[in-house]
């Protein structure tokens, strides 16, 4: 029988007396951010407080504008033949320092982008050429369905003459094509924009992440969930898309304040390290060990749900026959058996790395006690965002971990989610994030990669699945709770708040 698992979380909540923000008529708006940025270059990988930020820091050449993809920086996109294609900029942009923006800095930033290795998906762009001043001629070296329009908004795009002016890369003032200018940024505190008066696109083409209907923005950083909430009911803050579900009923109905529950984009899912966890008994036993209704109830209070991939079923990839099948769903005896016969025993320890931004504590401290309830220990490892998004990618640092907590997601489909860290091709060392080296999980991706047919779909599923390299936990909900000096909230298709584009 499983033990009943009983978990307290001890807050402490710390009244602040900061003065209320303040967002009325357009003047400047407060948005809590879960998660800190850390270094907020244009070249760096994604995390929790990244994609927060992304949008009122950096433009890409094209965007996802409500269910379309259209054109940002790229006025038009021209085929050359299958692997190559034309992209036209508007010929008339500059970024906040005057600076004119051409398709030589369009190759710059790609190139520079892909040596720097935090971006894995443009591993599929061969070569930038430029053909003119305000054409880039892209070749790649593949392109799967949905794959253009994912890499033509992978990149943030900034002159070369700026990044180049930056002492830091522009880790804390970059410089760029926004209608919003970080103007300060204290780590681990606030970042601020103000509206740069002379952006450059017409107001009539200007696309929804790029709007800017308040002059000033200051993402707050508020990793604590509780802290979040009465920052908000402090009126110090004026919207969150990162409030726990334990609170989200203290704003619902409640007046003064407005509430949204969105469909995140992204699944929370487990990676095994390969080289530490060669056996898949032994994998497939602690996906059995863990009780995710357990990690929904704790982290999520009860508002998620299980998922049935490494991915979520909101991308149209998704095979719907796979919510009825058995995904490691809670069985005590199964993983008890799977441990005997991998020759586990009580008192093993697993070293479990996570970002330790947003809800993972309580995922990881969820894992732990199940885990415990096999007699197997586990050394919790977190990392601020920065230092775990270069981690995760980095080879050198395989000996010092045999859990991975991750989160993907894709702006179009699940064969991008898999992308991102089971093809072995977008990898530096020719392997996948779990440091697997597997010819059939390679052909089987490749070839749902190349045709995302239900068939392929599922073959790869299946057996990645049966091998539990890797195993999905949990897709979320995000909260987004605003006070009504916010009248009109808007999101991106992350659900990540849009700060520029909501109405006040």
């Amino acid at each position: 029988m499983k033990k009943f698992l009983s978990l307290v979380l001890s807050l402490i909540m710390v009244l602040s007396v900061a003065s209320f923000a303040s967002a009325d008529q357009g003047a400047a708006v407060v948005v809590g951010l879960a998660g800190d940025p850390g270094n907020i270059g244009p070249f760096q990988g994604m995390g929790l407080g990244r994609i927060g930020i992304l949008f009122t820091t950096y433009e890409m050449l094209m965007v996802k504008d409500g269910d379309d993809f259209v054109g940002c920086l790229m006025k038009e996109l021209t085929p050359v033949d299958d692997l190559t294609y034309d992209v036209e900029l508007y010929d008339y942009i500059v970024d906040q320092a005057g600076n004119p923006l051409t398709a030589s800095d369009i190759k710059f930033c790609f190139e520079t982008a892909k040596a720097d290795g935090n971006l894995p998906k443009l591993s599929s762009v061969d070569s930038v050429e430029v053909i003119s001043d305000y054409v880039a001629r892209f070749h790649f070296t593949a392109l799967a369905a949905g794959d253009l329009e994912s890499l033509l908004m992978e990149c943030p795009i900034v002159t070369q003459a700026a990044y180049e002016a930056s002492a830091d890369k522009m880790a804390t003032d970059p410089i760029t094509t926004s209608p919003y200018q970080v103007v300060d940024y204290k780590t681990g505190a606030t970042i601020t924009y103000k509206r740069n008066e002379n952006y450059w696109q017409k107001d009539e083409l200007t696309v929804t992440t790029s709007k800017h209907n308040v002059d000033e923005i200051t993402f707050k950083i508020i990793p604590d969930p509780v802290q979040m909430v009465n920052a908000l009911k402090t009126k110090e803050i004026d919207i969150s898309a990162a409030i726990d579900g334990s609170y989200i009923s203290d704003f619902m109905g409640v007046e003064g304040f407005d509430v949204t529950q969105i469909p995140d984009n992204t699944t929370k899912y487990l990676i095994f390290n390969y080289d530490s966890i060669p056996s898949a008994a032994e994998r497939q036993a602690i996906a059995y060990a863990v009780d995710v209704e357990d990690i929904i109830a704790f982290a999520f209070d009860d508002v998620g749900y299980h998922a049935k991939t490494v991915g979520n079923n909101k991308y149209p990839d998704f095979v719907e026959s796979w919510n009825d099948e058995e995904y490691y769903e809670y069985d005590e005896e199964k993983a008890q058996a799977l441990f005997d016969e991998a020759g586990v025993s009580a008192g093993k320890t697993y070293r479990l790395i996570y970002n330790a931004a947003d809800d993972n504590a309580k995922i990881v401290t969820t894992i732990q006690a199940a885990l415990g309830d096999f007699g197997l220990n586990v050394e919790l490892i977190p990392y601020d965002n920065a230092l775990f998004g270069t981690y995760k990618y980095d080879d050198k640092k395989s000996g010092e971990w045999d859990i991975m907590l991750d989160e993907g997601g894709s702006s179009n489909l699940l064969t991008n989610v898999w992308k991102l860290t089971l093809d072995a091709r977008d990898q530096t060392y020719g392997k996948t994030v779990g440091h697997v080296l597997d010819d059939q999980l390679q052909s089987l991706i490749e070839a749902a990669i190349n045709d995302n047919s239900p068939e392929n779909m599922d073959a790869f599923h299946q057996y990645l699945k049966e091998q539990c390299y890797e195993y999905g936990l949990v897709s979320k909900v995000n909260n987004l709770a605003h006070t009504t000096v916010v009248t009109k909230a808007v999101t991106c298709f992350r659900g990540q708040i849009l700060p520029g584009a909501c109405e006040y």
